[in-house]
C-alpha cells in the first residue's frame, strides 16, 4: 500500500498520460499489447502508479475529474481542470477515468478496503459508455477495461452484463477469448454467494461457513 498523499508533484496527470502509461504511447511497441503487470502483483509497477498518479487517484475517488466523464466532452476539450482534453475522443477520456477509478486503486491499496472505493462510480461510467456504444470506438485490448467494472461488481445483474460483454469481445477479438473464462468465474462466485468472499476480511464482513470453506480453495481470491 502506498502513500498517495506524497507531494511528488502538484500537477495532476492528464488522461493522455494515463492511457500512454497503461496501454503504451501511440507508435510504441507496447501499444495494443496485453501487459502481464495488469493482472499480477508487481511492486515496481505499483510504485510507478503511486509516483505518477497518486494525486490523480485521490482526486477521482473524491468525485473529481468530472470533465473526463461521458457527456462532459465540451469541458474536457478545453483542457480545463481535469486535464482530460488531450486524450482525444470522449470514449478515450472516459476510458482513462475508468483506469484511474477501477484499476489504479487496486494497485495502490492492495489488502485495503480503499481498493474498491472507485468501483461504484466506475460501474456507472462503464454502463453509460456501453449504453451509448462508445466502447466500440476502442481497441479490443482497451475495451476489456470498460467491461471490468461489471466483472468487479457484487451484483448478479452486472455479472450477467460482464458475461455478455466479454463474450462479444471474444467474438470480435479471438485473441482475448481467455477473458470469458475469468468473467464466468466472477459470475459464478457472485451467483453462489451474492458477493466476493475474498473481500470479506478487508471490508470487515463476517464470512459464512460455506465461504470459509470456499476460501480454502486455490484461486478463490483471484
Amino acid at each position: 500500500m502506498f502513500d498517495t498523499m506524497s507531494p511528488v508533484s502538484s500537477h495532476l496527470a492528464s488522461a493522455r498520460e494515463v492511457l500512454d502509461f497503461w496501454f503504451g504511447a501511440p507508435g510504441s511497441p507496447q501499444q495494443g499489447r496485453t501487459r502481464a503487470e495488469w493482472f499480477r502483483k508487481d511492486p515496481v509497477f505499483d510504485a510507478q502508479i503511486a509516483d505518477r498518479f497518486g494525486p490523480l487517484v485521490l482526486a477521482a475517488l473524491a468525485g473529481g475529474l468530472l470533465d473526463w466523464e461521458p457527456g462532459h466532452e465540451d469541458g474536457a476539450a478545453a483542457g480545463d481542470g481535469g486535464n482530460g482534453g488531450d486524450a482525444g475522443a470522449p470514449s478515450r477520456q472516459a476510458l482513462a477515468l475508468l483506469i484511474v477509478l477501477d484499476q489504479f486503486p487496486r494497485n495502490l491499496y492492495r489488502g485495503d478496503a480503499r481498493a474498491f472505493d472507485g468501483d461504484a462510480r466506475a460501474l456507472d461510467i462503464a454502463s453509460r459508455l456501453v449504453a451509448a456504444g462508445l466502447d466500440r470506438d476502442l481497441l479490443g485490448v482497451e475495451r476489456q477495461f470498460v467491461y471490468l467494472p461489471f466483472e468487479h461488481a457484487e451484483s448478479l445483474v452486472a455479472q450477467r452484463c460482464a458475461m455478455a460483454l466479454f463474450t462479444q469481445l471474444a467474438r470480435d477479438e479471438p485473441a482475448l477469448s481467455g477473458l470469458v473464462d475469468w468473467a464466468r468465474r466472477h459470475h459464478d462466485i457472485v451467483a453462489r454467494f451474492g458477493r466476493f468472499p475474498h473481500r470479506n476480511a478487508v471490508l470487515g464482513r463476517q464470512s459464512t461457513a460455506e465461504e470459509i470453506e470456499f476460501l480454502k480453495q486455490p484461486g478463490s481470491g483471484f
